[in-house]
C-alpha cells in the first residue's frame, strides 16, 4: 500500500517510522527540514528551539520511544531552575531536551524515510487510481492508496474534502498562536534563572536557551509570547509585537534585553491547542484519508506521539 503523510513534524515522521516497515510512505514538509513546532533556527553563533522548549514523558509508549535515544544521549534531562511570576505553575515530572537541538528527535527519525521537504501541499485530487498531492508549484505527486495529514487542524481543514467522515471534529479544533522573540548576546548574560514562566501577559515563557544539554553557541533567550495575548495580536506589526515582548522581558529579567545584537520574532499561527478534538486520530475508511497530531489530544510534545501512536495501530 502507498502512503503520503504530509507534516514532518514528530507525529508525521513516527508515524512514517512505523508504517513504512510494512506500507510504501512518502512524507512531505513544506520547511527545509523536519521538525515542525520541535524546529530549531540557527543564526550564528546562535541557536534556538524556537518553538517546544521541553517535553515530558508520562505514558509507557513514550518512554519506550525516547529509551534508545536517552541512551545515547540525543535526549537529555533538562536540570533547570525556573521561576515563576504572577502565579504560573509547572508540573514537577522530569523535563527532557532533545540534543544538541530540538530538531535532532525529527532529524533522527527522518534519516531514514523518504522525505520531501520544501514541498507544500495545496491540493488534493482523487481518481479511480487514487490520491494525488498538488504542489504550490502545481507539481503533482502520486497516485497515493492513503492521505494522512499531520498539520495543524486548520490546514488540515482546508485540504480535506467536505464529505470527509470526521470533519465536524476538524472543524471543532480551536488553536491559538505564539510569538517567538530570539535574542543572542555576544557574552553570558547573569540570570538567577535557567527558565521563567509567567501568568501573565505578554510573556509566557523565557529561557537561556544556550544552557540547555549539549548546547555550545553563543548566549541566547528566548521569549515566547502568552497565548492569548498572541491570539489577540497576531495580525500586529511585527514591530511593534518585538517592543512589547522585549520591555516586558527586561521587566521580568530585571535587565534590559533591548541590547542584544540578534533580535528576530517569528510568529507561529498554530502553536497550541485550546480545543482538542478529543480522540487520537480521525480517520476515513471509505475516502482512505486520515489526521493525526497533537491537537489531536492536547498541545504537549507527547500527544503528537501518541497521536500518530493510536492511527499506525489502526492500520
Amino acid at each position: 500500500m502507498k502512503i503520503a503523510i504530509i507534516g514532518a513534524g514528530l507525529a508525521g515522521l513516527s508515524l512514517a517510522s512505523r508504517l513504512s516497515k510494512s506500507h510504501s510512505v512518502d512524507v512531505f514538509e513544506k520547511a527545509r527540514g523536519p521538525g515542525g513546532r520541535m524546529s530549531t533556527r540557527r543564526a550564528s553563533p546562535y541557536a534556538f528551539d524556537h518553538g517546544a522548549q521541553y517535553f515530558t514523558a508520562v505514558s509507557d509508549e513514550f518512554r519506550a520511544f525516547l529509551a534508545p535515544m536517552i541512551e545515547t544521549g540525543t535526549v537529555a534531562v533538562w536540570p533547570k531552575t525556573i521561576e515563576l511570576k504572577a502565579g504560573a505553575k509547572v508540573s514537577d515530572k522530569d523535563k527532557f531536551a532533545a540534543v544538541p537541538s530540538m530538531n535532532a528527535i525529527c532529524k533522527w527519525l527522518a534519516e531514514p524515510l523518504n522525505l520531501y521537504s520544501g514541498y507544500k501541499v495545496e491540493h488534493l485530487h482523487r481518481d479511480n487510481d487514487g490520491w494525488t498531492l498538488q504542489a504550490e508549484s502545481g507539481a503533482r505527486t502520486g497516485p497515493y492508496d492513503w492521505v494522512i495529514s499531520t498539520a495543524p487542524a486548520p490546514q488540515t481543514e482546508a485540504l480535506f474534502p467536505a464529505d470527509f467522515s470526521a470533519f465536524d471534529s476538524l472543524q471543532s479544533v480551536r488553536m491559538q498562536g505564539c510569538f517567538a522573540l530570539m535574542l543572542g548576546f555576544e557574552r553570558e548574560i547573569e540570570l538567577s534563572w535557567t527558565a521563567l514562566k509567567s501568568g501573565e501577559p505578554p510573556i509566557g515563557w523565557m529561557a537561556v536557551n544556550s544552557q540547555k544539554p549539549g548546547r555550545d553557541e553563543a548566549c541566547s533567550i528566548l521569549i515566547q509570547s502568552n497565548n492569548d495575548w498572541a491570539e489577540m495580536h497576531l495580525e500586529r506589526d511585527p514591530d511593534q509585537v518585538k517592543e512589547t515582548l522585549l520591555h516586558a522581558a527586561s521587566e521580568l529579567a530585571g535587565l534590559d534585553l533591548s541590547a542584544a545584537p540578534h533580535q528576530v520574532l517569528h510568529r507561529w499561527r498554530y502553536a497550541s491547542t485550546s480545543h482538542p478534538a478529543g480522540q487520537p486520530f480521525l480517520k476515513d475508511e471509505a475516502l482512505q484519508l486520515a489526521a493525526c497530531g497533537d491537537w489531536c489530544l492536547g498541545s504537549k510534545v507527547e500527544a503528537a506521539f501518541l497521536s500518530a501512536h493510536a492511527l499506525a495501530e489502526s492500520f
